[in-house]
């Protein structure tokens, strides 16, 4: 996903009080920053409302009900799209960042600022619990739909994602709220805000019940599933175990080095 840094004032976030601050004010400010990447509350036309009722076993307390719009050249208008982010304070993805850092070995002085730079380029830090992030595809005034569930990309309905189907809100939040059996394929697994597959959960993590792959309706569940729990719970500790699995993954390709055994 190429998500295009908004050169706008930094949006407010709101989530469950009691979270321990991060360790530098730099790092949390560095966040803020690139949160404005966030589109789907950047350009929203309804100001994200918190949802009004839980969604999918997400309290309705963390979830943004955004309806946003991008022009589109194409159609010669602005096109609508809507989708339920989970709303998260940069002091704690701060935290997370650096607590992903602080398992790799000879940690690199660059850590913090590379792995905040991937997660802003893989998914603008949105975290879409469900509907439609529109992408651009790196070509100029050319959008797709993709509809998304516990932030990662799922098809609702065969031949949506990737399409420029210009959808009316009330189709999206129709598909938003489907269920999740109503799936019908997840390509890749790979959650947000980083990359995180199933696989790189299961191999750091092989107590979890991760699956290896998301390629049966059983699969997909759990890994729903497994994603949901992790995230939730990285929301009260020190870290987030979805970004620890991604980033030992590819730490010997960003820095060189490895991860020590997970705690």
């Amino acid at each position: 996903m190429r998500v295009p840094l908004m050169l706008t004032t930094a949006v407010g976030w709101s989530l469950c009080s009691g979270i321990a601050a991060a360790q530098t004010p730099a790092h949390v400010d560095a966040v803020k920053n690139a949160q404005k990447s966030a589109y789907a509350v950047v350009e929203s036309t309804n100001g994200c409302p918190a949802a009004d009722r839980d969604l999918f076993g997400w309290p309705r307390n963390l979830v943004l009900n955004c309806e946003y719009a991008k022009q589109d050249t194409a159609l010669g208008r602005k096109r609508r799209a809507v989708a339920y982010l989970l709303d998260v304070k940069p002091e704690v993805i701060a935290r997370w960042i650096e607590g992903a850092c602080a398992e790799l070995r000879n940690k690199p002085a660059d850590c913090f600022k590379k792995v905040l730079s991937a997660g802003q380029g893989n998914s603008g830090y949105m975290f879409a619990l469900s509907g439609n992030i529109l992408e651009d595809m790196d070509q100029p005034r050319v959008f797709k739909n993709f509809f998304f569930r516990n932030g990662m990309t799922v098809s609702m309905q065969r031949g949506l994602n990737g399409s420029g189907q210009d959808l009316s809100i009330e189709e999206q939040r129709r598909l938003a709220l489907s269920p999740n059996d109503a799936i019908v394929s997840i390509p890749s697994g790979m959650t947000r805000f980083w990359r995180t597959s199933p696989a790189q959960f299961r191999a750091r993590f092989p107590g979890s019940g991760a699956p290896a792959a998301v390629d049966t309706p059983e699969r997909r569940a759990k890994w729903l599933d497994v994603a949901q729990k992790q995230m939730l719970e990285a929301l009260q500790r020190p870290k987030n175990r979805l970004l620890e699995a991604w980033l030992c993954a590819t730490a010997r390709q960003m820095f060189a080095t490895s991860c020590k055994a997970p705690s």
